[in-house]
């Protein structure tokens, strides 16, 4: 078999247990089965890198429990090799401007974020969302921000989320929750990146993931693993489908494979 050197995971459904009470927080959803197969694979030289639709603020909270120290955080607009950056991928004003306008004209409330700052125009949103801690309720923006990576819009009783604009893609991270970011970047992108810095190639690595904006990343790699809790479309794309998070599934994958003991 193939001599794994790096292994990229998904937070939500994948690292994390989302059928928990989301106020549990990140860390204390993940198993501790997980939690002790990343550091197995990290004492055998295969380096875990979190590879999420989430901020690197949000991220960077737990990841350096789990010995986690890359991160191809929202979506892959931003990527942190060991703690620096390594690429920043922020939209274009014009285009920017333009989508919000749009969004505006059809009462979508989204969430504006850069890598540092997220943004909310709407009181609801900027108090309600599960990153209310990080959210500054803005009423009106003056001038904005010259690094937005990401427009976060909370699909509420929308089942699908049109952007005009071909620059752009609209990518579904959660069940009500879709992210839109530059369509040329994606945790694709992020995990290319990162190979090509560390000089690895794609069939060195893993990727572990269960929604659709882990497709691109499952290309990415030689050896893909879907969760037993994954939808339909990444299963099928997957080299491996292992249990559902809550069934110790990242470990369950690492032991068939070898990685852990």
């Amino acid at each position: 078999m193939t001599q794994f050197k790096i292994a990229f995971f998904d937070i939500d459904g994948t690292l994390a247990d989302n059928e928990l009470p989301h106020e549990m927080g990140i860390l204390q959803r993940i198993p501790a089965s997980a939690k002790e197969a990343l550091r197995q694979l990290k004492q055998n030289g295969i380096e875990p890198v979190i590879a999420s639709g989430r901020n690197h603020l949000m991220l960077r909270e737990f990841a350096a429990e789990l010995g986690v120290e890359s991160l191809v955080a929202s979506n892959g607009t931003q990527v942190l090799y060991k703690g620096a950056e390594l690429a920043l991928h922020p939209i274009d004003q014009q285009t920017l401007k333009a989508t919000m306008a749009e969004f505006d004209r059809q009462k979508i409330r989204y969430i504006i974020e850069t890598p540092e700052r997220f943004l909310a125009t709407s009181m609801e949103v900027a108090t309600e969302d599960a990153a209310a801690k990080y959210i500054e309720y803005v009423k009106d923006i003056q001038e904005l921000p010259q690094d937005v990576i990401q427009l976060i819009v909370r699909m509420e009783d929308r089942n699908y989320l049109q952007v005009e604009n071909n620059l752009l893609i609209a990518e579904k991270v959660a069940p009500v929750v879709m992210d839109v970011h530059l369509a040329q970047v994606s945790k694709a992108t992020g995990v290319h990146e990162i190979l090509e810095k560390l000089n690895i190639q794609p069939e060195e690595a893993l990727a572990f993931g269960d929604e659709e904006n882990d497709l691109a990343m499952f290309d990415a790699v030689g050896y893909p693993v879907a969760m037993g809790n994954a939808c339909q479309a990444l299963k099928a794309k997957a080299k491996f489908v292992t249990k559902r998070v809550g069934d110790d599934g990242i470990w369950h994958a690492c032991e068939m494979l070898g990685l852990v003991k």
